[in-house]
């Protein structure tokens, strides 16, 4: 099996997480994070596998909420307490992903509401949902994303910087190492990460670590100069912290950040609310 392919063969297993009706359905949660976290998620980044010839249906529908129906839509996104939502489409050979970044007062309990609403535009939105993904959210906490802050940084001015969004598995029996990295990334080596980061453009970094049935992903949400750039300099840089951490994701991922950067080179940016038109 290539590289490559040892990418995607993990990302494909992320829809077991989501869709509630693989197998038979009993698998245990990663213990780690299965149950709802007890203080407010303000913040959230996320990967939902789009089903499978869905992706096209997927962009139109988001073109139309931002379209025509963008005061149902920003209705909704306030009714539910949603203060932004930045979603990306990452591209693989197994399938795409749609990378979703939330914020609001309490991203969890907007979920929640999501999946139990009787409003008629929430009702078709997760019939929507349904059909794109094969996510029912009415099934609430079977099907909600298991989500947790890794860590995070940002430094200087953000408010030219452009949004990014990649995904990056990590390899099997790697979880407990990757939040050991995180902690002292948010602890210890917390102003050598932020130096680091500042230096290849990225104002803004936030990761989240997501459970699945099959295995745990990285999900990374950057305000950066050049994403792009930025990306490319975080997979070839000399600086001494920088090879530090890139040793380190070489043994938390099942490949290398350059096959990741040339993989997440083609994300696009698809929706952004709110939508200044």
């Amino acid at each position: 099996m290539t590289h490559s392919h040892a990418l995607f063969a993990v990302l494909v297993a992320l829809p077991a997480c989501h869709s509630g009706h693989h197998g038979s359905g009993h698998m245990p949660e990663p213990a780690a994070i299965a149950k709802a976290p007890t203080n407010p998620m303000t913040e959230l980044g996320i990967a939902v596998p789009i089903a499978p010839g869905k992706t096209a249906a997927w962009q139109a529908a988001l073109d139309e909420l931002l379209g025509s129906r963008y005061a149902e839509y920003e209705s909704s996104r306030k009714r539910f307490g949603l203060t932004s939502q930045t979603t990306f489409l990452q591209k693989t050979p197994m399938g795409d992903f749609a990378l979703i970044h939330l914020t609001g007062p309490d991203v969890h309990a907007s979920f929640h509401s999501m999946s139990s609403s009787q409003d008629a535009w929430d009702v078709k939105w997760r019939e929507l949902t349904l059909d794109l993904h094969g996510m029912d959210f009415a099934k609430g906490d079977r099907v909600m994303p298991k989500v947790e802050p890794a860590y995070s940084m940002e430094t200087g001015d953000a408010s030219t910087a452009k949004p990014f969004m990649f995904l990056a598995p990590l390899a099997p029996g790697e979880v407990a190492r990757f939040r050991a990295l995180a902690a002292e990334l948010m602890g210890s080596k917390h102003d050598d990460y932020v130096r680091a980061r500042s230096r290849i453009g990225v104002r803004r970094e936030a990761v989240f670590l997501e459970a699945t049935r099959m295995g745990y992903a990285a999900v990374f949400y950057w305000l950066a100069d050049d994403p792009i750039a930025s990306l490319n300099q975080l997979a070839t840089s000399t600086d001494a912290f920088d090879v530090l951490l890139r040793a380190e994701a070489t043994r938390a991922h099942p490949i290398g950040l350059d096959m990741i950067a040339t993989i997440a080179s083609q994300n696009r940016l698809i929706a952004e609310y709110p939508h200044h038109r």
